[in-house]
């Protein structure tokens, strides 16, 4: 059974993956949900 080929990880320092992307979107989506609700942008990550 042979395993699936991985994409090599060449990634440049500045290129984001598909796993930071969706996770920033995560967190960004937390921050304007709590900023929705209380009015204020929390900074103090």
């Amino acid at each position: 059974m042979k395993k699936a080929k991985k994409t090599p990880k060449k990634n440049a320092p500045n290129e984001l993956t598909f796993l930071d992307v969706r996770q920033a979107a995560r967190d960004g989506q937390k921050v304007f949900d709590k900023l929705v609700i209380t009015g204020k942008l929390p900074i103090n990550w």
